[in-house]
């Protein structure tokens, strides 16, 4: 099987790239949702046939693969599961949808407050449970977690990659409701965002990614308390670069290098050591 022919994270690398394919292959949503959904769910399939025998060498790598690179998958599922459900229910009238779109957003937003303290720990990017939420266990302590844990396979999931999936799923869906009332208003991005684009990024886009994850690893933005694809859409829009569809694809391409994992921010930081000794050297040659 392909999956197990190859890196396990070049898999998901080039799933998303295949899923970046599918999303633009065709003007008609209602087709391009049925087919992501087929898509994904082939590749769920090929991953759960593969997680059943494959023995991760570490709980480092095991909480990575569950916290990380499984949910951003069944994240997509449950988005477009989501929108098929919103194209069939939308009401015809303007006012109609608006109340629609609203009510979805309330709903989230329930599930927000009802469930704040994994959402407070997630959105953190704290680890020190890591372990306990993100790594499989033989036994359903029920006591402990829903009793709906019960039933469910302990060698393809962990206690808290679904609610990891659902998170990243409702910014997906709270995103296009806000863009579809957005649009309803007469508030499109063309003529909301008007930004005059005197600056353009002309890195990579991995280049840009390494900076986003940078900066919430400093904490030099909010103490790094901030959604890392938000402050990706906010500087893509500041420097005319899209990076936030692939930003987790990019992120794991720069964390299998072999060699420097931070390359851009090294090509940096030598880079402006090299102007301030070349300034520094015409001074002294003045």
């Amino acid at each position: 099987m392909y999956f197990m022919e190859v890196n396990y994270i070049s898999y998901f690398n080039e799933f998303e790239r295949e899923y970046e394919v599918i999303k633009n292959a065709s003007d008609d949503v209602l087709t391009i949702y049925l087919d992501i959904l087929h898509f994904i769910e082939k590749k769920l399939k090929e991953i759960y046939k593969w997680l059943k025998k494959y023995v991760f060498l570490s709980i480092q790598e095991e909480i990575y693969f569950f916290k990380e690179l499984k949910p951003r998958m069944v994240s997509k599922l449950l988005f477009y599961k989501e929108l098929l459900k919103l194209e069939a229910s939308l009401p015809p009238s303007k006012k109609n949808k608006k109340k629609h779109y609203e009510q979805l957003l309330t709903t989230i937003h329930q599930y927000v407050k009802a469930n704040r303290e994994f959402y407070e720990y997630y959105r953190s990017r704290t680890s020190f449970r890591d372990e306990d939420l993100f790594v499989r266990r033989c036994y359903k302590d029920i006591i402990k977690y829903d009793c709906c844990l019960i039933n469910f396979d302990s060698k393809l999931s962990t206690s808290h990659d679904f609610n990891v999936a659902t998170i990243i799923a409702n910014d997906m869906l709270t995103n296009h409701l806000e863009n579809k009332l957005d649009e309803l208003n007469g508030k499109s991005k063309s003529n909301s965002t008007q930004i005059d684009h005197k600056f353009n990024w002309t890195g990579t886009k991995v280049d840009m990614t390494e900076l986003v994850y940078a900066f919430q690893a400093t904490g030099c933005i909010n103490n790094g308390n901030f959604d890392l694809k938000e402050l990706a859409i906010f500087l893509g829009t500041m420097l005319n670069v899209e990076i936030d569809s692939n930003l987790y694809g990019n992120y794991s391409d720069i964390k299998s290098r072999k060699v420097s994992k931070t390359r851009f921010i090294n090509t940096m930081s030598d880079k402006l050591i090299e102007k301030m000794d070349n300034e520094d050297s015409k001074k002294k040659n003045q």
